[in-house]
């Protein structure tokens, strides 16, 4: 999901439909807020440094508005394993 708020939606949709997280459907967000560890099972996500990233956001648009090419880069992210993933299912025969 975009986000790990998001990512709490599809759990509720995922339970009204009647699937299992994750032994019927993977869910994994983006942020790692405190809400990710708040759900059953705790949410997957990807941790991001938020301030790094609008930092680099405001270079990057600082440099276009003075007619600089904005500067290119990675910006690390962590994947946090928690239990609202699992290796896809065989396939039925």
């Amino acid at each position: 999901c975009d986000d790990d708020k998001l990512a709490a939606g599809a759990y509720k949709a995922a339970r009204r439909l009647g699937l299992r997280i994750p032994d019927d459907i993977s869910v994994t967000g983006l942020d790692d807020l405190a809400l990710a560890t708040a759900l059953d099972p705790e949410l997957t996500t990807v941790h991001l440094d938020a301030e790094l990233f609008g930092e680099r956001g405001m270079h990057a648009l600082l440099a276009v508005l003075e007619g600089r090419e904005p500067h290119g880069g990675d910006i690390p992210v962590q994947l946090v394993v928690r239990g609202s993933t699992a290796p896809p299912r065989a396939p039925r025969d």
